[in-house]
């Protein structure tokens, strides 16, 4: 709402200075009706108080400030009346924070990405149940999770150092190259019968009973 604050006028008031004050309101009233505003003539507009550096609702949980310091000012909040506590802050150096947001395609719904403070801290959804989403607290560690048709594929995660976790087949690929483990100790697996040629359909157990046999029947003739 513009404010005007006509200027004071006493018995001593000369003719002259008269006739200056007459000039000043003229001109104030000029810039008020023309639409005009600045923080002289304005302390509220559509809900927000005006001052000088800042433009903010009336109960301080959303605004803009202008003020300038030393520091990494606080140019727009949103969120809580304590800026510091505030869901949304921009700061003067371009820094944003913010506790979730939402992206998504044009009409609003999917494909998106999502963050939010609880559960999923950041997901990619190709539609309501097939996602990859960070977990930060999956057995007091992080986890990359992948969902198909509401169903965990598969995750990533630090549980036992780091693991790889299918659910179901896990399929690694190498398009024109070969797959290489370089471990520092040993590659472990739990028994001999886990390793299998799909060609022959046999495992490495099976060649290794295999060939005990045969060594067994030349000794035993």
């Amino acid at each position: 709402m513009a404010m005007f604050q006509a200027p004071q006028v006493v018995a001593q008031t000369t003719h002259d200075q008269l006739l200056d004050l007459f000039a000043r309101v003229v001109k104030e009233l000029e810039f008020i009706v023309n639409g005009a505003i600045d923080s002289k003539n304005v302390r509220e507009i559509g809900g927000y108080n005006v001052n000088k550096t800042e433009l903010q609702s009336k109960d301080g949980a959303v605004g803009l400030s202008s003020a300038r310091t030393d520091e990494d000012d606080l140019r727009i909040w949103a969120g809580d009346p304590d800026r510091a506590k505030a869901a949304f802050k921009v700061f003067e150096s371009g820094l944003v924070t913010l506790t979730k947001f939402l992206l998504s395609s044009t009409n609003g719904e999917y494909p998106k990405i999502e963050m939010g403070s609880e559960g999923n801290l950041l997901a990619a959804f190709y539609n309501e149940g097939t996602y990859i989403s960070i977990e930060p607290d999956y057995g007091q560690g992080p986890s990359l999770n992948f969902v198909r048709n509401g169903e965990i594929q598969g995750r990533l995660n630090t549980i036992l150092g780091f693991e790889v976790l299918s659910i179901g087949n896990m399929n690694i690929q190498s398009a024109g190259g070969s797959v290489k483990l370089n471990p520092s100790e040993t590659v472990d697996i739990q028994r001999w019968s886990k390793l299998k040629n799909i060609d022959e359909n046999k495992t490495l157990q099976d060649e290794l009973n295999e060939i005990y046999n045969r060594l067994e029947s030349l000794e035993n003739p």
